[in-house]
């Protein structure tokens, strides 16, 4: 009797966890003081004096409106500027923003330091990217992705069945640990982005299995017809991550969820399987 199987399709969650200090490395991204461009922070922290002679005319906007207008008495204009601090440590942050409006510029929002000399440092800085250049941060963290695995090679089971390469239908999750060497690149006129890194964790979720007279030949009764049967695989990979994806190998199992998968010739044996995972986050980025 057929029965047929229900697939759930799970939708990509990225699991973001900061730390709160500068003692934290967990899902952070790291400033490398001896990399490219990495030794200096330029901080919104210093002011700039300017005198302003009575007798001088001045140009402003006011409401949308260009104005001109003489001073009457000296007047003493303050502004904010930017302060060079030598970064002297791999520091950790949180969040990066790379646009481009600014190409020139990587902002960088920082755990918070716990010295407190080190204080007015907890506020956002950038990094300054020379034109045609690039810096490059290392970034870590956990995450959830919805994978799917298309190919499972799988290994003889005796002198007549032998290895064999199957298109299964396998949808799932996955939870991995990711390091990656992020790029920031000033084009000039435009902020570019490139991410490449490595993975591993474990993957899991729902198989279709087809159970027919090949693939049950180990049964003592193979089937004459063809029916689907459900079956729950989990499987430890390591991978490749490259602008979104992860390129997955994974060893694993699957095992039967409905009754009629017991008979299946590769129910709980271990296989070889080549997956793929998706962020849509940080896709084509």
């Amino acid at each position: 009797m057929k029965q047929t199987s229900l697939l759930l399709t799970i939708l990509i969650i990225c699991i973001k966890t900061y730390g709160q200090d500068q003692n934290t490395a967990f899902n952070r991204f790291r400033i490398h003081t001896n990399w490219d461009y990495q030794d200096s922070a330029y901080y919104q922290i210093g002011t700039k004096k300017d005198t302003l002679r009575a007798g001088w005319t001045i140009t402003e906007t006011k409401g949308g409106i260009l104005i001109q207008r003489t001073l009457l008495r000296d007047t003493v204009l303050t502004t904010k500027v930017d302060s060079l601090i030598a970064i002297r440590s791999n520091w950790k942050a949180g969040e990066i923003k790379h646009t481009s409006d600014a190409p020139d510029k990587l902002f960088v929002n920082p755990y918070v330091f716990t010295n407190p000399v080190d204080a007015y440092l907890n506020k956002k800085f950038y990094l300054k990217i020379p034109e045609n250049s690039r810096i490059i941060l290392t970034h870590s963290f956990v995450k959830w992705s919805a994978i799917t695995i298309p190919f499972a090679i799988r290994p003889a089971l005796n002198d007549s069945i032998g290895s064999k390469v199957t298109a299964d239908l396998k949808v799932g999750a996955s939870v991995s640990y990711n390091f990656n060497w992020e790029t920031f690149k000033n084009r000039r006129i435009e902020a570019k982005k490139s991410a490449l890194g490595i993975s591993a964790g474990i993957g899991f979720g729902f198989s279709k299995v087809t159970l027919d007279k090949s693939s049950t030949s180990l049964s003592k009764e193979p089937y004459k017809d063809s029916e689907d049967g459900l079956a729950f695989f989990i499987t430890p990979g390591i991978g490749l991550n490259l602008k979104g994806f992860q390129i997955v190998g994974f060893y694993g199992w699957d095992i039967g969820l409905t009754k009629n998968v017991s008979d299946w010739n590769y129910n709980k044996k271990p296989y070889i399987g080549i997956g793929l995972g998706i962020d849509i986050s940080t896709i084509g980025k």
